[in-house]
């Protein structure tokens, strides 16, 4: 155990200071005042930079002999190959070119990056996707349970550990060792995404199918392995830089296909429930995987690449922390409810409260401001973002919670309604059904109190439940005792492990219990529980007054002598057990 959560801890302070330098580094761009295009293995053309002067001595267009470089300038294309943003500031370089077959050598000095059109959404969507990966490495590392969990893990931790190393702002043998480890790590980031949506799917695949799948990632795995690793070697010690050209990038992001062809197809077989779950997912891993191909192949020019590239990674690793904290296609013990995402919120308004003021302060007040005036100004500051708060609660509450709002609305109105109904059976009936519904809970079951104990009265889902529990089976001993909710994990009784017993009490007594299994990979919010405990007393009263209206047509029946003895002695029997005092 202590080893386990000191390697969790070690693993944490890698994902914040890989967060924290990625995000710090991204508003430090320093590069060369141009970039290359790749022509063939031995040539590439340099192409501008916007808002970046080329040195006098360069111009567009001219052609770079790729074999004619030192070892240095070779590291220094290979680099600038993933990215020219990670050199250090004021770095020279020496590049041959030709001009009218005449080779001239040109001294370039690396320069200040952060002025290039654009350069802020690079560094804000850098900073943003830094954060979300972070926040998804953290949430899975430690309150992960399952297979998918640690493949996301793997998959975020490598890709943020990644870019920090991509980010080094190294030159030489120092720069390319950081390149090639950086490139290593997106290789094993391949890995945790294709174990993720492998573990997502579950039994869905066959083994084997489960091979197949496997072969044909590993082969393409290994392909973009030789490419990516291999090109920049070769090209530094030989000069040949084929493995280079852009359409290798393409053999370098195909092993991203095959968990996406994989989930695009599952989704394809899965019923309405799973589709649900799996949606998020699937949008966001096509963003991702699309992202992925873009930015490594500049099919748009390096410049419009890094802005389209940074903003569709934001957006697919929203769409999946969104799929894992409110889907839950990985299992994490988290439960995202109202209280932490109005939480949220309202730091989000307190923190825009506080910005405000400070600019408001230094912009318009100044140090000669009357007290009136100061007072004033943060009070109708307060009262307009008040009315910003309501409007972003009401947003959240459509976007995030507006299914399990209208779930909650029908089950309340179902407790209220209870009350009329006019069968047992029929009571029974509707009860499981609601829940079934409305819950999402995909097994429920009614137990009723009888002389010698506790019988299954409906069932919904399965596995089944046994139709007769013990009266003193230790659940329904701690529902007599508690009158509240019971995890059934906590607990050993005939009810099993999964999910949670509500109790149908009134006026002391354990009418029976209400029994509700755990969703797969998400766990009822407190909320939650509360409602089903709500309905279940609910539920409770009814089947009370059902009981009592059964008694009362007895005894008016033996009043008025309409029931033979055999008749009523067998009836009296059957209600006195329906009236057994907990």
């Amino acid at each position: 155990m202590h080893r386990r959560y000191g390697l969790l801890s070690l693993l944490t302070v890698a994902i914040i200071l890989a967060g924290a330098y990625t995000s710090f580094m991204a508003f430090r761009p320093a590069g060369l005042p141009f970039d290359v295009s790749i022509e063939n293995a031995h040539t590439a053309v340099v192409e501008p930079v916007a808002n970046i002067p080329l040195p006098p001595a360069l111009r567009a267009g001219d052609r770079l002999d790729l074999a004619a470089l030192s070892r240095s300038a070779r590291i220094a294309v290979s680099i600038m190959h993933l990215s020219n943003y990670s050199f250090p500031l004021g770095q020279s370089y020496e590049f041959v070119i030709h001009r009218q077959a005449v080779p001239v050598t040109v001294s370039v000095t690396t320069v200040d990056l952060g002025t290039i059109n654009n350069a802020w959404w690079f560094e804000w969507t850098t900073l943003s996707f830094s954060l979300l990966l972070g926040v998804i490495a953290l949430l899975v590392l430690w309150r992960g349970r399952d297979r998918a969990a640690a493949g996301m893990a793997l998959w975020a931790i490598a890709f943020l550990v990644g870019l920090a190393l991509q980010h080094a702002q190294l030159s030489g043998l120092l720069g390319l060792s950081a390149w090639l480890g950086a490139n290593v790590l997106y290789l094993i980031a391949r890995c945790g995404f294709y174990i993720m949506i492998e573990s997502m799917l579950g039994p869905a695949l066959t083994p084997r199918a489960h091979w197949l799948w496997r072969g044909g990632f590993l082969l393409l795995l290994a392909a973009g392995a030789v490419t990516r690793l291999g090109g920049p070697g070769l090209f530094v010690a030989t000069g040949w830089a084929e493995l280079l050209r852009p359409q290798y990038g393409m053999v370098f992001s195909a092993s991203y296909l095959v968990p996406l062809a994989l989930l695009i197809m599952s989704y394809g077989y899965a019923d309405g429930t799973r589709r649900l779950r799996l949606r998020w997912a699937l949008w966001s891993g096509v963003i991702f995987v699309v992202n992925i191909f873009l930015n490594n192949t500049a099919v748009l020019g390096s410049q419009v690449s890094s802005v389209v590239t940074n903003s569709a990674l934001v957006l697919s690793l929203s769409g999946f922390l969104y799929a894992v904290l409110r889907h839950r296609v990985v299992d994490v013990a988290f439960v995202l409810n109202r209280g932490l995402v109005y939480a949220a919120t309202t730091s989000l308004v307190l923190g825009l409260f506080a910005l405000f003021e400070s600019l408001i302060e230094r912009s318009a007040l100044g140090h000669g401001a009357s007290l009136a005036l100061e007072f004033a100004v943060p009070l109708a500051l307060g009262a307009a973002l008040s009315t910003v708060h309501r409007r972003i609660d009401a947003v959240v509450e459509r976007f995030f919670f507006r299914r399990q709002y209208r779930a909650e609305a029908a089950l309340r109105r179902y407790a209220e309604d209870c009350a009329y109904i006019t069968q047992p059976e029929n009571l029974f009936e509707l009860t499981v059904a609601q829940i079934v519904r409305h819950a999402g809970a995909p097994r429920v079951a009614l137990y009723e109190r009888t002389a010698d104990a506790y019988v299954c009265i409906r069932q919904h889902g399965e596995p089944a439940l046994p139709a007769q529990v013990a009266l003193d089976d230790l659940a329904f001993v701690k529902l007599r005792a508690r009158n509240a909710e019971l995890d059934l994990d906590d607990t050993q009784s005939q009810l099993g492990r999964d999910g949670y017993a509500f109790p149908l009490m009134l006026r002391g007594s354990l009418l029976g219990a209400l029994v509700v299994g755990q969703r797969p990979g998400e766990h009822y919010a407190a909320d939650e529980r509360e409602l089903l405990f709500h309905v279940a007393h609910e539920v409770g009263a009814a089947l009370f007054a059902l009981r009592a209206r059964e008694s009362q047509a007895f005894v008016r029946a033996l009043a008025q002598g309409t029931l033979k003895p055999e008749e009523a002695r067998a009836q009296a029997i059957q209600l006195e057990t329906t009236w057994v005092m907990a």
